[in-house]
């Protein structure tokens, strides 16, 4: 029969082989510091810049503030590495009583002349300080293996890689450039391969011309590859290839886009059936002078863009007819280029001969792509009766006033536009009857008076000395171009007044008083 204590050896024996299994800590100086990495190999391709990231951590119940030193203490000849924290290469770091860890960063680049093989790198983190007693050196090992056929880190592609276009009418593809490298990098974008003839531009987002893309860690940057194809181009499938590779590096990453084309719209259907060309006025009733505007649109119902020209296929003779920006009057449009689906507005403007007669008038303007015709028909109504004061007016203030001879008075002339579009080289005309003067104070032509803006102009108006009586009219008129303002009238009473003649007549007298003075102090002695 088995003894207490025989009983008990075998509980004893386990117990003392679990506690032999549970690791102690390695010393209290060494557990005071830790250091954890994930990674410890990487590929690489010559010139590459090599990151691995590292995590220094207060070790077992360490509450105190540490520091650590930091130094290389392997490396390749001719290569470069440092340690960072933040962005900053360090030699030293301090962890505060209120900090627990630290991220590091090692960085090692790769020479470009670097043999294909494997390379070791080491570090080493040694604590310090006024807590830290007999630490040992801490070291980690790391290892960059050198392989010159490796892909670079990086990916270019595009979310549409196919389109169909026309002869001649260039297609855009958004394309994209994205950074797996650890750390910011320079990227050539370049052409591979194109058709014969065809036209090729890698842009950037505002349209400039690119070769090169920086983009930081992690990071894509767009940019837009512009296929021209050349008119005679025939119909079928083309590919264009553009290729991306790191600035240092001559392993290239590649994107085939493809482009269809289809040389001719349906020969079956009018032009109308792709293209809307409307206005929501089509007739006008002006004068000869003055200017017709339309508010015409173009829109493209076609899948794919459409390059249209703009023409006028029938004008009354004489007449002249533009087509206008409505962003910027001073541009003329000849051709529009239209995205599928895309609608855009301008402007027809019509300008009547001077000498046009009343009577209706059409003028038909098209949009035109190859031998296909979209065309409206707009009319103008010539009305000679319409009053043209509204668009140029002409005011006076006062209108009637009264002067003597030899006697003057100003008068204020208001000039108003009254038009929707700004007038130049507008000049006040003047015409008066016998016996009166006018003088314009300052210019009497304004050099552009804006829609809706009037200008004041003061005019002097003198009745001469031998004037005679009674109402005398001064006709005003503004001018600009082919734009005439209604005739206005001035009236002006000329009178002489009593007073005036009882004045000529006592200067008569004290004339001859002042002669019979003269004789008889030196008269004949």
């Amino acid at each position: 029969m088995l003894t207490k204590r025989e009983k008990f050896l075998p509980i004893v024996v386990i117990i003392l082989t679990l506690l032999s299994l549970i690791p102690l800590p390695a010393g209290a100086d060494f557990a005071q510091v830790t250091v954890g990495n994930d990674i410890s190999g990487k590929v690489a391709r010559p010139g590459d810049l090599v990151e691995f990231s590292l995590t220094v951590e207060k070790g077992y119940n360490t509450s105190k503030s540490i520091s650590v030193l930091l130094f290389m203490k392997e490396i390749p000849d001719d290569w470069t590495a440092g340690i960072y924290a933040d962005g900053s290469q360090v030699s030293h770091i301090t962890l505060p009583e209120e900090a627990g860890e630290k991220e590091l960063t090692l960085k090692v680049r790769v020479p470009e002349n670097a043999k294909d093989g494997e390379y070791p790198v080491s570090i080493g983190l040694k604590p310090y300080g006024e807590y830290i007693s007999n630490s040992d050196t801490i070291y980690r090992e790391f290892a960059v293996t050198v392989d010159r056929d490796a892909m670079p880190n990086l990916e270019i592609y595009s979310d549409i890689p196919g389109k169909k276009t026309h002869p001649g009418i260039p297609v855009s593809f958004g394309a994209f450039v994205e950074n797996k490298y650890e750390s910011r990098a320079n990227f050539r974008i370049f052409l591979v391969s194109k058709p014969d003839q065809w036209g090729v531009d890698l842009l950037s987002t505002d349209g400039a011309r690119i070769t090169k893309l920086g983009i930081p860690a992690g990071e894509s940057q767009e940019f837009e590859i512009l296929v021209n194809p050349p008119l005679n181009a025939t119909e079928g499938d083309y590919e264009v290839l553009v290729a991306a590779c790191p600035e240092k590096g001559n392993r290239s990453v590649f994107l085939p886009i493809s482009v269809s084309i289809n040389p001719e719209l349906s020969r079956d259907e009018d032009l109308s059936a792709y293209v809307e060309l409307n206005s929501n006025i089509v007739g006008f009733e002006i004068r000869p002078e003055t200017t017709a505007e339309f508010e015409v649109s173009l829109k493209n119902r076609y899948d794919q863009p459409l390059k249209l020209d703009l023409e006028v296929l029938s004008l009354p003779e004489g007449w002249r007819a533009e087509f206008v920006n409505d962003d910027d009057e001073e541009e003329r449009l000849s051709s529009l280029m239209l995205s599928a689906d895309e609608e855009l507005d301008f402007t027809v403007k019509v300008k009547p001969s001077q000498n046009a007669t009343s009577g209706l008038y059409p003028v038909t303007v098209a949009a035109v792509s190859g031998n296909k015709i979209v065309s409206r028909q707009l009319e103008v109504s010539i009305n000679n009766d319409l009053e043209n004061e509204e668009l140029l007016k002409v005011d006076p203030n006062p209108e009637e006033l009264t002067l003597n001879p030899g006697s003057s008075s100003e008068v204020r002339i208001s000039i108003e536009n009254r038009g929707n579009d700004a007038l130049e080289d507008v000049t006040l005309e003047i015409n008066g009857e016998s016996g009166l003067s006018t003088q314009i104070q300052g210019f009497g032509t304004t050099d552009e008076l804006e829609a809706g803006e009037s200008r004041s102009i003061s005019v002097k108006i003198t009745a001469n000395a031998n004037a005679g009586s009674g109402i005398k009219e001064i006709f005003i008129r503004a001018k600009s171009d082919d734009l005439v303002s209604s005739e206005r009238s001035i009236k002006v009473n000329v009178e002489k007044s009593s007073s005036s003649g009882l004045l000529g007549i006592g200067m008569l007298a004290l004339a001859v008083l002042v002669l019979v003075f003269v004789v008889r102090k030196f008269g004949r002695r």
